[in-house]
């Protein structure tokens, strides 16, 4: 079952998708570490170009979904499996507009102390695998990505508690939504959604800041953009 499974069928799940991944892109001088590939516009956020152990996502920025479905992007048109658990209320048709292939994507339901019971019967069967940070401790915490970097799963953090030792952490900037306009009263005005772009940045373990511009839905059209800048995503 692609969306909606819930936690106590992961470990089935998990050895299902196990049987079904195909290979991940190699990068010849790193060829110990499994990278998987990334859309262009996401790519230079990444070390090695592309999406390898451990990545966190700052989650209490507005944009933080839409650079999540963006980032699950190229690894399911890749033909990989991809699970998100744990994080209610994510929409599989604006992942889909984001360029998910909603066929490789697994929404697990779960939440309490199910969340690391799910991802721990995923990690090491699917590609990708999103969780919240909130839902483990240290210990939980070490135990997973330790689990991830042996198991060949590349790891993305729901960061909303601090995690250490990503190979990067991505955060949204800034973020303008095409077809809004001013309305007096409403937070966020008034129209029809038509396109989103974010500014995001990137800090890597290994040192630097990098930075990208993406846009997860619609094109590069100025017009009619309202910038939304903190709160919730």
């Amino acid at each position: 079952m692609v969306n909606g499974v819930p936690a106590e069928l992961a470990a089935e799940l998990g050895l299902r998708l196990a049987g079904e991944l195909k290979p991940a892109v190699r990068v010849p001088l790193k060829a110990s570490r499994h990278i998987l590939p990334v859309t262009p516009d996401i790519s230079a956020l990444l070390p090695y170009g592309g999406l390898a152990t451990v990545t966190t996502l700052m989650a209490s920025r507005v944009g933080a979904t839409s650079l999540l479905w963006r980032l699950l992007a190229g690894p399911t048109q890749a033909g990989v499996w991809c699970a998100v658990v744990g994080l209610p209320h994510r929409y599989p048709l604006a992942a889909r507009a984001a360029g998910v292939d909603l066929e490789r994507l697994a929404l697990i339901e779960a939440d309490g102390p199910r969340i690391a019971d799910a991802a721990g019967a995923l990690v090491g069967g699917v590609a990708v695998l999103v969780v919240p940070s909130e839902a483990f401790g240290m210990q939980q915490t070490r135990r997973l990505t330790a689990r991830a970097r042996k198991g060949g799963t590349s790891l993305v953090w729901w960061e909303t508690r601090p995690v250490p030792g990503a190979d990067a952490r991505l955060e949204v900037a800034r973020a303008r939504w095409k077809g809004l306009r001013e309305n007096a009263g409403r937070r966020y005005g008034a129209g029809r959604l038509d396109a989103c772009e974010l500014d995001v940045a990137a800090r890597w373990r290994t040192g630097g800041d990098h930075r990208a511009r993406i846009w997860p839905y619609g094109g590069q059209t100025p017009d009619n953009v309202i910038d939304l800048r903190g709160g919730r995503p």
